[in-house]
């Protein structure tokens, strides 16, 4: 609808073809444009989702090999009889024994410590709490990291150990006090020590191997050979099922929950560079959860990094696209100019002819659709100068006939005078009937004769009428019978003079046909839908057949002439349209032997409406 109202507009018509070129050369390219972006970010955050995915997969299990490398140290520790024999006489020897035994197992304790790169401690703790512990970042067994720790800490530490009762656990990082900013965050693998006293197993204590948090870090954090991989510039960190972080690059944040870093605004401290979007919306994030610790991988990749080769091609379509439109544009313009030249020379051309000169020419130099409009207006200014002249001529001598027409046209007042006379020689002999006919006569001519087109009340018709039918009634020797009924609703209608009287002419001279007596002819006038004057005429007389009655309501009238009548009936119908356009409304229906039926709807006019028009 709005693009059938644009070329509808009064937009010219140059304008107009620039605007439609536009939109069938830019649109499609737009739309187009606009698909291949998105197919194209689809398509390639699809296949990133499936290589960050396929990243995940091996991260989880780089991490599961780097958790079960320590889980197979702690396994040796607890299976080493050196060291199951030395905790047992700690538990079971006297004071000294006990002293020399302990020194035993830390030395056992600090060779396993070195053995391999992460380990930051090795402990043992009995059921009591006491602890036998190396700590290789201080290569001491007194200043350990147990020291640095909350002693909460090591409590649930113990607590969760006592309740496991079989197999290994794992701990989240915590923070070591006091320590310096490298491996000041550590983490636990543990599992309790079994024995055999007297034969019967012995619960003898815990066997706790401390991490470094970088363990874990670089587990996550590791260099694929898979080639398409490494093209994606991510990292990954590490949270627990409180989404609290248990490892990342900027260490300060590590114990901090997920939300608080992603609503912080403060910059994350020696990051890697992509975790400097953690906090923008435009990092794409996924999670792969690690099922042995029930942690959860978060792997973080630089959208902008992502699609910056993809950016910097859709920059290179923009430009182009733009030195593309300019050009097109340039071209749109001038060759739409060129192509409407013809068309304002017409316009042109009919412009100053609008304003008298029908002598106008249009130079006519091409060859194409608009050169057969050129020569056709050429020819009918041609041909308007010729019918002026010839009107003109017209004009000329139907004035001259007009005077001469004037000069021998007999007065219309010699025959009112004239009639007149007769009038009063016949009262003078008593004839008043002959005078009473004289009169409606007389009143007759003068009503016919003036302005026969006029627009009259409806009451000065129907008075018109009633002197036609006391006429026509002493013609036919008062073979016929009339009744006018006028309802007091249009009383102020107005009517063109004479347009009934074909009808009733019809009905006396044709439907009366031969009728000695009991003709009836009756006339109402009423009011219709929206105030229009509705008018019923109905007779008794022969009536017509049904064939003649559908010749004239379709415009037969050459068949109903053929019949006999139908003239007066056509010039009401023509006078009609001619009236009143459309908007009046002619019905007929007739029997034959019974009489027949004519209802006029004619739209309102009243004597306000005429006032009006008067005025202006």
């Amino acid at each position: 609808m709005a693009l059938l109202n644009f070329f509808k507009s009064e937009i010219s018509f140059k304008n107009k073809l620039i605007i439609t070129f536009f939109m069938v050369t830019f649109l499609p390219a737009i739309l187009m444009q606009y698909f291949t972006y998105y197919n194209s970010t689809h398509t390639m955050t699809t296949k990133i989702n499936e290589l960050v995915n396929y990243n995940l997969i091996q991260t989880n299990k780089n991490l599961n090999t780097a958790l079960s490398g320590y889980a197979d140290i702690l396994y040796q520790v607890f299976s080493d009889e050196d060291i199951i024999s030395s905790v047992h006489n700690i538990l079971h020897g006297n004071e000294s024994e006990s002293l020399l035994y302990a020194s035993r197992l830390r030395t056992l304790l600090a060779s396993y410590t070195y053995s391999k790169e992460g380990i930051r401690s090795l402990s043992f703790f009995n059921n009591n709490g006491s602890i036998v512990s190396f700590d290789r970042a201080t290569g001491s067994s007194i200043d350990t990291l147990w020291n640095h720790i909350k002693e909460d800490s090591r409590l649930n530490l113990l607590q969760n150990l006592k309740n496991n009762q079989q197999g290994s656990i794992v701990t989240v990082t915590e923070k070591v006090n006091g320590e310096t900013e490298n491996g000041q965050f550590v983490f636990h693998i543990a599992r309790r020590l079994t024995g055999l006293s007297n034969g019967t197993p012995e619960d003898m204590g815990y066997i706790i191997v401390s991490l470094d948090e970088s363990v874990l870090s670089d587990a996550v954090n590791f260099t694929t050979n898979d080639t398409q991989t490494r093209k994606i510039n991510s990292s990954n960190f590490l949270m627990d099922e409180k989404l609290n972080l248990i490892s990342f690059s900027d260490k300060e944040k590590i114990g901090l929950n997920l939300s608080d870093i992603i609503d912080d605004k403060k910059p994350l401290k020696n990051e890697l560079p992509t975790h400097a979007n953690v906090l923008k919306k435009a990092s794409i994030i996924n999670y792969f959860p690690n099922e042995k610790t029930g942690w959860t991988i978060v792997n973080v990749t630089n959208e902008s990094d992502l699609f910056s080769e993809m950016y910097d091609m859709q920059k290179i379509n923009i430009l182009a696209g733009a030195a593309s439109i300019s050009l097109t544009t340039f071209l749109i313009i001038y060759f739409s100019g060129f192509l409407t030249k013809s068309v304002r020379k017409i316009v042109n051309a009919m412009r100053l002819s609008q304003r008298g000169n029908f002598t106008v020419q249009i130079a006519n130099n091409s060859s194409d659709e608009f050169s057969v409009i050129v020569s056709n207006y050429n020819k009918m200014m041609i041909t308007i100068n010729e019918l002026m002249e010839e009107t003109r001529q017209a004009v000329q001598k139907q004035k001259e006939s007009e005077i001469r027409s004037l000069e021998a046209q007999i007065n219309p007042h010699f025959l009112y005078n004239t009639l007149d006379s007769i009038n009063w020689m016949a009262i003078e002999k008593d004839e008043h009937e002959i005078s009473r006919m004289l009169k409606g006569l007389a009143h007759i001519l003068r009503y016919s004769i003036s302005q026969s087109n006029k627009l009259v009340s409806l009451s000065e018709e129907i008075e018109w009428l009633e002197h036609y039918l006391f006429l026509q009634q002493n013609r036919f020797n008062n073979s016929f019978q009339y009744e006018i009924i006028m309802e007091s609703g249009v009383k102020r209608a107005r009517i063109y003079k004479l347009l009934l009287q074909p009808f009733v002419e019809n009905v006396i001279l044709h439907a009366f046909s031969g009728k000695k007596s009991g003709g009836l002819i009756k006339i109402h006038f009423y009011s219709g839908y929206e105030n229009s004057l509705c008018v019923k005429l109905e007779d008794n007389g022969c009536g017509m057949d049904e064939a003649i009655v559908r010749n004239i309501l379709d415009g037969q009238y050459d068949r109903v002439l053929a019949a006999g009548s139908g003239i007066g009936v056509r010039n009401v119908i023509d006078r009609l349209a001619l009236y009143y356009g459309d908007k009046a409304k002619f019905y007929m229906k007739s029997t034959v032997g019974k009489g027949t039926e004519v209802d006029l709807i004619l739209p309102s006019i009243n004597e306000n409406d005429v006032l009006k028009g008067e005025s202006r």
